[in-house]
C-alpha cells in the first residue's frame, strides 16, 4: 500500500510516554463498508499499518501510537470491510477493538480477573472568554449526559478512550478523543461574540434554543434575544414572552405565568437566589440585566427532584463569571434607559464583574390622560374605563467575583439589589361623581448567592451553595369619590400596606458517575423563610405580624441509560418542616426515548410540594393584592400538584418540531375575600391541561419560529357548589407567537407577533361579566453592527406594538366606586406604539 502521511495526528496527554493518536481520516467522504480491504505488509509496526488503513481506505481509528509500534506485523489478505481486517490484525495480540460510532478504538486487553474503570471529568468553557457553560450536552462513547450548571461533567466506564462530542446553544460543537482524567478544561467556540461574529465554514452550531431534550424543558440562547426588538434592557423578559406556554397576553412581567400556574406558584431564579420580582408595571426594564445573563432554563412542568419548593414552573438563569483574559465594558443607552457592565480580570484565574442600570427619563407621560368608553357590564350602569399614565422610576446593581482554583474547582460570589416606584394621581369627574386617587407602590429586591463546586479524585462531584433573597413592598392609597348630586360621599379611605418575605437557604448537590450508563444525583438543603405582613390607615400604626420556619430536604434520583437512545431518570424528593412537625414525600421521575436519529419522545410526571404562598386578597370592588404568607396547613394550605408531561418532537438538520401536552392539578390554593367589611378565607383546587405546539426553522444565516398554546385553566373553591369549576383569573385559551431573525450581516433585521384570545378579566362570584379583550402586538427593529479595532458598536431601532393594538395590562387594573352599584376600572396602559432608538458598545 503506498502510505500518505495523514494530517489529523495530534497528542493530548502530556507527561505520559504513550501518544494517544486520533485518525480521522475521510479522504473519500464515505462509508467503506462493502469495499474490499487488501493489506500487504511485511514486518512493519502495527501502528503503521493501521495509519495506511485508515489513508487508503478512510477507515475512522483511535488508537495508542506508541503502544502499537511494538507490534510487527505481516500480512498478505483480503477483507470484506474494515472490521474484519482489524480484528485479524490484533489476532493474538493482548488488544482489544471497540466500535464507538463511526470510530474504530483500540486498547490494551485488561487481566480477565478484574475489570478496570476509567474515569473522565471536566469543566466546558467558552474557548474566548473562559465563561464556564452551564447544561452543556455531552455524549461520551454513544452516553449523553448533561453537565451541571457550572459546566462540570464526569462519566466513568470500562474503556480506556473516551469518544465525546459537545454542544452548548450559540456554539460549535466539538468531537474529540481523551484518555482517562478528571481535570479537563474543554473549550467550545461561539457563533457570536459580544458584539462580533466569527464563522466557522463547514461546522455544525447550535443555535437559538433546544426544546424536545427533556419533557418539559427548554433551553435559549440568550445572546439571540439582543436580535429581538426592544430596547436590549427587557431582552431576558422579551426572550421568554415569546416561548410556548409561557403567557404573554396582559404582559404580566412581573411574575411569569406558565401552563396556567398562579402567581407565585412558579420560580425565578439567578444565580441560585431567587428573584421575587420587582413589580416591572411595564415592559421596558427586564428582572434580569440582559448583560449579565449567560444561560436560559425554562422547566414547565415535570421537572427533577433536586428543585424544590415551587409547584408551578421555573425558569433557572445563570450569569456569566466575567472577563479572566482582559477588562472589559459594555454599555447600552437608549431613549429610557442607561445600562452599564464592566468586568476586570485579577490574578488570571478570577474576575470582579458590576452592572448598574436605571431609568432618567419617565417611562409614561403623566400628563396624558385618555378616557376610553368600553362595553357596559351587562346588569350594571354603564361606565367608562379611564388610562392613566404613571411616574415610574427604577434602578438595579448587580456586582459579582467569580473564578477557578488552580485544581480546576470554581467559586463566585454574587450580590443583587434592584428598586422600584410607581406613583399616580387621579382627579376626574366620572358618572356624576368626583373621583379623587391617589396611589404609590414601592419595591425592593436583594438577592445573594455564593458557590462552591469541586471535583474529586474518584470523578465525583460535589457543589456547595448558599442563597439569601428578600423582597420589600409598601403600598400606599388615599381615595376619597363624592357624589356631584347631594354631595355624599361614596368612598373616604386612606390605606397602607407592607409585606415582606426573606428566604435564606444552604444546598449541597452531588453527582456520582457509577458506570457509563448509570450517574447518580444526591443531596440536601436547609431553608429558613420569613414573612412579614401589615395593614394600617397611617404609616406609623402598622400592625405588623411576622411568621417564620425552617425546613430540611433531601432527595436522590439516578440516571439510567438502559440503552444509548433510552434513558430514564427516577428520583424522590422529601422535605420535613419543623414549623408544621410533617414530612412531605415526592416521587418524580422522567424518561427519553429516541424512536431514531430525529424522532425523540419525552415524558415526565411527578408530585411538587410548595411551602410558601402569594395569597390572593380581593376587595369588595374586585381589586387583586397579593402578600406572601407562610402555609400554615390551616388559613393557607401547604400547596400540591400533580404534573404530568409528554411530547413527541422531531428534528432534521435546519429545522425542528415539536407537541408537547401536559395536564397540572394543584391543591391547596388560597384566597381571601372582603364582603361586607367581613374577611372570608376559601380554600381550593385547580386544574389546567393543554398543549404546546413549536416549529423552528434556520436558513442560511436566518431563522425563524412560530408556536401555539391550548389550554384551559379552571379553579374551584369550598364556597362554591359542589364540583363546579369556573375559569381561573389567568385563563387563556389561544395564543400564538411567532418570530423572523434576518441576518443580512452588518445589517439585522427582526420581528415578532403575539396574538392571544384573552384572558379571564375578573372572577365570575363578583357578579361582573366583562368580556375578554384580545390581545395582539406586533413588534420590529432593524439594527446594524459596526467594529472598528477593539471597539464594537451597534446601533438600532425598534417600534414596539406597531400597529397600536390597545391591550389590557391586567396586573395594574385599579377599580374604584362612583356610585353603590358601579365601579370604574383605571389601568396603567399596556405597551402602546413606542419607538426606541439605542446604543450598545463593547470595547
Amino acid at each position: 500500500m503506498n502510505v500518505k502521511p495523514g494530517k489529523n495526528i495530534w497528542s493530548i496527554l502530556q507527561g505520559n510516554k504513550s501518544i494517544l493518536l486520533l485518525l480521522i481520516l475521510l479522504i473519500f467522504q464515505v462509508r467503506v463498508y462493502g469495499q474490499r480491504i487488501e493489506i500487504h505488509v511485511v514486518q512493519e509496526p502495527l501502528s503503521q499499518v493501521l495509519m495506511e488503513l485508515a489513508s487508503e481506505y478512510g477507515v475512522q481509528l483511535s488508537f495508542d501510537d506508541h503502544g502499537l509500534s511494538a507490534y510487527i506485523i505481516t500480512a498478505q489478505r483480503t477483507f470484506d470491510d474494515p472490521e474484519e481486517a482489524i480484528a485479524f490484525l490484533i489476532q493474538g495480540l493482548p488488544l482489544e477493538y471497540k466500535q464507538i460510532g463511526e470510530v474504530f478504538t483500540i486498547y490494551g486487553k485488561h487481566p480477565s480477573s478484574t475489570i478496570k474503570k476509567y474515569r473522565i471529568a471536566g469543566r466546558i468553557v467558552d474557548s474566548e472568554s473562559g465563561e464556564t457553560l452551564p447544561y452543556s450536552h455531552v455524549l461520551i462513547n454513544q452516553s449523553g449526559l448533561i453537565s451541571d450548571f457550572n459546566g462540570n461533567f464526569s462519566f466513568i466506564s470500562s474503556d480506556s478512550i473516551f469518544h465525546l462530542t459537545l454542544s452548548y446553544l450559540g456554539y460549535y460543537l466539538k468531537d474529540t478523543t481523551l484518555s482517562p482524567g478528571i481535570a479537563y478544561e474543554l473549550g467550545l467556540t461561539p457563533s457570536i461574540i459580544g458584539l462580533k461574529e466569527v464563522v466557522i465554514e463547514g461546522s455544525i452550531i447550535e443555535r437559538s434554543g433546544q426544546a424536545g431534550e427533556e419533557a418539559g424543558t427548554i433551553r435559549l440562547n440568550h445572546k439571540i434575544a439582543y436580535r429581538l426588538p426592544g430596547n436590549g434592557d427587557n431582552s431576558v423578559f422579551n426572550f421568554l414572552r415569546l416561548q410556548p406556554g409561557i403567557l404573554a397576553a396582559g404582559e404580566s412581567s412581573s411574575e411569569l405565568i406558565i401552563w396556567g400556574s398562579y402567581s407565585g406558584h412558579s420560580k425565578i431564579m439567578f444565580d441560585g437566589f431567587t428573584v421575587f420580582g420587582l413589580k416591572n408595571f411595564n415592559d421596558n426594564m427586564a428582572f434580569v440585566n440582559p448583560y449579565l445573563a449567560k444561560d436560559i432554563k425554562i422547566l414547565k412542568g415535570g421537572f427533577s427532584s433536586d428543585y424544590d419548593n415551587r409547584v408551578g414552573g421555573i425558569v433557572d438563569i445563570t450569569g456569566i463569571n466575567g472577563s479572566t483574559g482582559k477588562p472589559s465594558i459594555n454599555l447600552n443607552i437608549n431613549n429610557m434607559t442607561a445600562n452599564g457592565m464592566a468586568s476586570i480580570p485579577i490574578a488570571k484565574r478570577s474576575a470582579l464583574t458590576f452592572a448598574y442600570r436605571q431609568t432618567y427619563y419617565n417611562l409614561y407621560d403623566s400628563e396624558d390622560l385618555s378616557i376610553v368608553s368600553r362595553n357596559p357590564r351587562r346588569g350594571n350602569s354603564a361606565q367608562a374605563d379611564v388610562s392613566i399614565y404613571p411616574d415610574y422610576v427604577f434602578r438595579d446593581v448587580n456586582l459579582k467575583y467569580a473564578g477557578t482554583f488552580k485544581s480546576g474547582d470554581s467559586y463566585f460570589l454574587s450580590l443583587y439589589e434592584g428598586r422600584d416606584m410607581f406613583s399616580y394621581d387621579f382627579d376626574q369627574e366620572q358618572n356624576n361623581a368626583q373621583i379623587t386617587q391617589e396611589a404609590e407602590e414601592g419595591n425592593i429586591q436583594r438577592g445573594a448567592s455564593a458557590f462552591l463546586g469541586k471535583t474529586w479524585k474518584k470523578g465525583w462531584n460535589s457543589q456547595f451553595s448558599f442563597s439569601a433573597s428578600g423582597l420589600e413592598r409598601d403600598i400606599y392609597e388615599d381615595q376619597l369619590i363624592t357624589r356631584n348630586s347631594g354631595n355624599w360621599i361614596v368612598s373616604d379611605q386612606e390605606l397602607n400596606l407592607y409585606t415582606s418575605i426573606l428566604d435564606l437557604s444552604l444546598k449541597n448537590k452531588n453527582q456520582i458517575p457509577l458506570s457509563k450508563r448509570q450517574s447518580l444525583e444526591a443531596g440536601w438543603n436547609y431553608t429558613y423563610e420569613s414573612t412579614q405582613f401589615g395593614e394600617g390607615d397611617q404609616q406609623d400604626s402598622l400592625d405588623i405580624s411576622k411568621e417564620n420556619s425552617h425546613r430540611i430536604g433531601l432527595f436522590i434520583q439516578d440516571e439510567i441509560r438502559l440503552t444509548p437512545g433510552f434513558s430514564i431518570k427516577p428520583g424522590i424528593r422529601a422535605d420535613y418542616s419543623f414549623f408544621l412537625e410533617q414530612a412531605y414525600i415526592q416521587p418524580r421521575i422522567q424518561a427519553s426515548l429516541d424512536l431514531s436519529d430525529h424522532w425523540r419522545v419525552n415524558a415526565a410526571s411527578g408530585i411538587y410540594r410548595q411551602f410558601i404562598s402569594e395569597t390572593t386578597v380581593i376587595d369588595e370592588q374586585g381589586n387583586f393584592r397579593y402578600f406572601w404568607s407562610l402555609c400554615d396547613n390551616a388559613a393557607v394550605p401547604v400547596l400540591k400538584a400533580v404534573h404530568l408531561v409528554g411530547g413527541v418532537n422531531y428534528h432534521i438538520t435546519g429545522f425542528s418540531a415539536g407537541v408537547e401536552g401536559f395536564y397540572k392539578t394543584t391543591d391547596g390554593i388560597s384566597r381571601y375575600r372582603w364582603i361586607e367589611g367581613t374577611l372570608e378565607v376559601a380554600q381550593g383546587n385547580a386544574r389546567a391541561y393543554g398543549m404546546d405546539v413549536l416549529l423552528k426553522k434556520y436558513f442560511r444565516k436566518h431563522e425563524a419560529w412560530a408556536s401555539y398554546t391550548l389550554s384551559l385553566t379552571e379553579e374551584h373553591y369550598n364556597n362554591m357548589p359542589q364540583e363546579e369549576y369556573v375559569y381561573a383569573p389567568q385563563d387563556q385559551r389561544h395564543e400564538v407567537k411567532g418570530a423572523l431573525l434576518l441576518n443580512f450581516k452588518p445589517l439585522f433585521l427582526s420581528a415578532n407577533y403575539v396574538y392571544g384570545s384573552g384572558i379571564t378579566p375578573l372572577p365570575r362570584f363578583l357578579n361582573i361579566q366583562e368580556e375578554r379583550y384580545p390581545y395582539s402586538r406586533l413588534d420590529m427593529a432593524v439594527f446594524y453592527r459596526l467594529s472598528v479595532k477593539n471597539y464594537h458598536f451597534e446601533a438600532g431601532i425598534s417600534i414596539l406594538n406597531v400597529l397600536n393594538h390597545e391591550n389590557i395590562k391586567y396586573s395594574n387594573v385599579i377599580r374604584i366606586p362612583d356610585s353603590p352599584n358601579s365601579v370604574v376600572s383605571i389601568h396603567a396602559e399596556a405597551v402602546p406604539f413606542t419607538p426606541t432608538i439605542y446604543l450598545n458598545m463593547a470595547f
